[in-house]
């Protein structure tokens, strides 16, 4: 299971999904309660945990898939639930 990464204001775990090394649900509990659940499509490098950071920086409080792009990484709204935790 790979490594949770900190932040000051959120609880943050890391769950391998399917066996896939590239996949990763990334479950998180801000310290005002909201808990939500991005899903990290690729390699968890440091380029994409600054990326997922800087969405909870911006109050980014919603499921989101997270894909490699052109630019970089991209976040977009899911159309399913993710998994979340207790």
């Amino acid at each position: 299971m790979p490594e949770p990464f900190s932040h000051t204001f959120f609880d943050v775990e890391i769950e391998t999904v399917n066996a896939s090394p590239e996949i990763h649900l990334v479950k998180i509990l801000s310290v005002s309660g909201h808990r939500f659940t991005y899903e990290l499509r690729g390699p968890l490098t440091d380029d994409a945990i600054a990326y997922m950071k800087g969405l909870m920086d911006t109050a980014v409080f919603s499921d989101l898939i997270i894909e490699r792009s052109v630019e970089g990484w991209e976040g977009r709204e899911t159309r399913t639930y993710l998994k979340k935790h207790s």
